[in-house]
């Protein structure tokens, strides 16, 4: 397309290409120029103009910009696959194996690696090196695919690979349903779930947020383990669900040194009877705690490492069965050094929990209740079609929406997850019979697979929590894992308490701490709160 040809554009399009196509390397630079070709090209896309997209693409080199180059030759590969081109896209796309040791190159590798596991390709072998290659920065996924591959690649297996891919796909994809969303759905909006409460005792609280002239203080903040929870159905639910089994009878967590959850627990209800007196206890007094209100800022907005940054594997790992000496602890996001040579965990990603019902299929998502808008909003109003409106019940009902449409994408993929699983396991019987070993590594990348999912199901009982997780999983060998008083397991987290703090309820048993909390504030805009819940003190 010419810049003659180019009557049938709208004039914003018109006017962006004539001046991309003004960007040379002489006179703008190598970056600049390459920079112009991947704008041009994706332009060319976008308007289904396939070979001048492709054109602008192959006009970059290497020495103009490495990672550009490698994008091009990236969608390059794509568009060749797309015209069912595959052995002149394997050859574009080999241009950028070995390549870059980045994040962006690293995401173009591995999404070469998982397009050549589609039927169309089937291009096994060569797909595990390309995750091989994204390893460090997509641990978890491309060690599952790397396991997949080798299943994929044996004619025996076959069949198990196939729907060992088609069950990891649909973790991944449950997981970013899962996955909380800070941003608001328009500028005009704050997101409804932008703020969550942790609550906790007034002893934590002041470790977390006094300060000494040792530097000792504060506290960092911790994730603790999964083997403290009150709940004995803790990492057992899934697996019932997808196996079918219904019945209430529970039993503690498994310990798994190698694979071992640290948890930290958030709510949408900041203001909780319920969960004060529960865990806001002080000396064992009901009430007697906090609800600590975080801002979105402490928790993981932007993955700097490019797969799930909370499972981190350590590369020192003795087991035949896992396999998984070639994987290294994740040290771009996962950990962070701190200047006391303390090993602690960066910034995660915090995921809604899922309550299910074991005997029937109820299922539910954490959500907000309806009465927290009013809390929010009082008895603000909103105009919508001309007409007022309760603001808290208008944005109940746009959030309700929202809920809704997660729950309805939650429960298909969760249903196939269920149908895949059962697949699977009807499969690695029947590979049993002959090779039981086969079958015993498939058993285990299995549970591997699921292991992103296998602590955010949730029983009912405990729905009124509207629980959201950050999870952590890890060898209790790796550095940042740390022990208290013998028998407590807990990871550090790197972000600070005060600075990402938004308000503080203080329980109506812990009134007499106000006047601390707030000198503990003093320097910082955190709202302090009394509950706005009656309680008769024992």
């Amino acid at each position: 397309m010419s810049v003659d040809n180019m009557e049938n554009l709208d004039e914003e399009t018109r006017k962006k290409i004539e001046k991309l196509l003004k960007v040379t390397r002489e006179k703008d630079g190598n970056e600049s120029y390459a920079s112009a070709q991947i704008d041009k090209g994706l332009i060319y896309y976008n308007l289904n103009q396939r070979k001048q997209s492709y054109e602008s693409f192959n006009n970059i080199n290497k020495s103009d910009s490495l990672t550009r180059y490698m994008m091009a030759q990236f969608g390059m590969g794509g568009m060749l696959a797309g015209d069912s081109k595959f052995n002149e896209a394997l050859k574009v796309w080999s241009n950028i194996k070995g390549l870059g040791d980045s994040l962006e190159t690293a995401g173009l590798k591995f999404r070469v690696g998982v397009a050549l596991l589609e039927d169309s390709f089937s291009e096994y072998d060569e797909a595990k090196q390309y995750f091989i290659e994204a390893i460090e920065y997509y641990p978890y996924e491309s060690y599952c695919y790397q396991k997949i591959c080798n299943l994929l690649s044996d004619s025996r297996l076959k069949v198990a690979g196939k729907k060992s891919l088609q069950l990891l796909n649909k973790t991944l994809e449950i997981v970013e349903i899962l996955k909380l969303d800070f941003e608001p759905d328009s500028s005009d909006n704050k997101s409804p779930e932008r703020k969550l409460a942790h609550y906790t005792n007034t002893s934590i609280t002041n470790l977390l947020l006094e300060k000494n002239e040792d530097g000792s203080l504060p506290s960092f903040f911790r994730l603790n383990t999964i083997n403290n929870v009150n709940d004995p159905s803790e990492g057992h639910l899934l697996v019932n669900y997808l196996k079918g089994i219904r019945e209430n009878s529970f039993y503690a967590p498994d310990f798994d040194k190698d694979l071992h959850a640290f948890i930290s627990c958030f709510t949408f209800n900041h203001d909780s009877l319920n969960q004060f007196r529960l865990y806001g206890k002080e000396a064992d007094k009901e009430a007697s705690g906090v609800s600590l209100v975080f801002k979105k800022e402490f928790f993981q907005l932007d993955n700097s490492l490019g797969g799930l940054s909370f499972l981190s594997f350590e590369s020192n790992i003795q087991s035949a069965n896992r396999d998984i000496s070639t994987l290294v602890i994740n040290k771009h996001s996962s950990m962070k050094e701190s200047l006391s040579s303390k090993t602690r965990v960066s910034k995660q990603p915090v995921m809604r929990c899922v309550y299910i019902d074991p005997t029937s299929s109820y299922i539910q998502l954490a959500q907000r209740n309806r009465i927290t808008f009013f809390r929010e909003f009082g008895n603000e109003t909103v105009v919508v079609q001309n007409r007022e409106k309760s603001k808290a019940e208008y944005e109940w009902e746009e959030y309700k929406k929202y809920i809704d449409e997660k729950t309805v994408a939650f429960s298909d993929a969760f249903r196939t997850l269920k149908s895949t699983y059962e697949s699977i396991i009807k499969e690695k019987k029947a590979i049993a019979n002959d090779d039981l070993e086969s079958s015993n590594k498939i058993d285990i990348l299995i549970n591997e697979i699921l292991l992103p999912l296998k602590y955010l199901i949730k029983h009912s009982a405990f729905q009124e929590e509207q629980e959201c997780r950050m999870v952590y999983v890890t060898s209790i060998n790796a550095p940042e894992v740390n022990i208290a008083h013998k028998k407590l397991l807990f990871v550090e987290y790197e972000a600070e308490v005060k600075e990402t703090l938004n308000k503080v309820y203080i329980a109506p048993a812990a009134t007499e701490y106000q006047l601390y909390l707030a000198w503990l504030l003093r320097n910082t805009d955190v709202k302090i709160e009394l509950s706005n819940n009656p309680y008769r003190q024992i």
